[in-house]
């Protein structure tokens, strides 16, 4: 892992940024020990956790909200609400055609629907209230409830904005490259951030990531950071994130090979001056 000092050189010329990074990395080990994760279910296989989309959702009073679920395979649906603080609580399932409601006054508040031929599966809710917000998400059985990576639903008259700035800083440390993915000012506060490689996959080794923090004007922004070794020069990365207002935005790392093209361009420079020094000597002396 990469020390302080190596990090806070990133910020000699980002000043504005550090204080709220700092507070990141302080609060990135605290955990909420409410969220729902395969892992915290036994048996739970993290290989068919079901793809949720989107990770949230701004609604109106009064609107509609609809999410989808993706599974590998057709099987029985359950859709669970949960509030902050609270465990999830079962709405409805499907297995066929028809829902079968926990709640029966639920029936014209939520409607599901199948793809005709995948197993990709969505909820809608009507009739949008403040009671209505929550964390939303899709599971199916294998022995144990495997949950989806959940859709968020913010009620709120706001709208949404993209983020005014996202970025990323680098900087090197010893034998090792730093780079900080820094996304500022953004609404609502829910938001999906990664690395991933020229293949679009995952990247999860030596990554750190920062908690969302508000940041102004009822704003929020959030960071991450990657560390690589110098010598891998053969390979792209981005920051990828997910936003309500910007869906699978990539940032590329522009800095993979500019610690070799620098030393390129330094070896350039030094040669024309060596060249212009001996041509300058050749004239001088004839």
């Amino acid at each position: 892992m990469t020390s302080f000092p190596g990090i806070l050189g990133v910020f000699r010329s980002h000043r504005r940024t550090a204080l709220t990074l700092l507070r990141s990395v302080v609060a990135w080990p605290l955990l909420n020990f409410h969220q729902i994760s395969p892992y915290s279910l036994p048996g739970g296989d993290a290989q068919a956790v079901p793809v949720q989309h989107p990770a949230m959702r701004t609604s109106a009073e009064g609107g509609s909200a609809s999410m989808a679920c993706r599974l590998t395979k057709e099987d029985t649906v359950h859709w669970y609400k949960q509030l902050p603080g609270e465990p999830p609580k079962r709405i409805l399932y499907v297995s066929g055609k028809k829902p079968t409601f926990d709640d029966g006054t639920d029936e014209k508040k939520y409607q599901v629907r199948k793809h005709a031929s995948e197993p990709h599966y969505s909820l809608t809710i009507d009739y949008v209230t403040q009671r209505d917000a929550g964390t939303y998400y899709c599971a199916y059985c294998v022995g144990n409830l495997v949950f989806g990576t959940g859709t968020k639903l913010i009620v709120s008259n706001k709208g949404n904005s993209k983020p005014e700035n996202s970025e990323i800083l680098q900087t090197k440390h010893k034998d090792q490259l730093l780079y900080v993915c820094l996304i500022e000012n953004f609404y609502p506060e829910v938001i999906r951030v990664q690395w991933v490689d020229g293949a679009d996959k995952e990247v999860t080794k030596n990554v750190v990531k920062g908690d969302v923090w508000k940041s102004t004007n009822d704003k929020y922004s959030v960071s991450t950071w990657l560390t690589l070794p110098v010598n891998m020069t053969n390979k792209n990365y981005f920051c990828k994130y997910d936003h309500e207002s910007q869906e699978n935005f990539k940032l590329p790392i522009q800095g993979i090979y500019c610690f070799f093209i620098i030393y390129l361009f330094s070896f350039y420079i030094l040669l024309c001056l060596f060249l212009s020094f001996f041509f300058f000597l050749l004239f001088e002396y004839n």
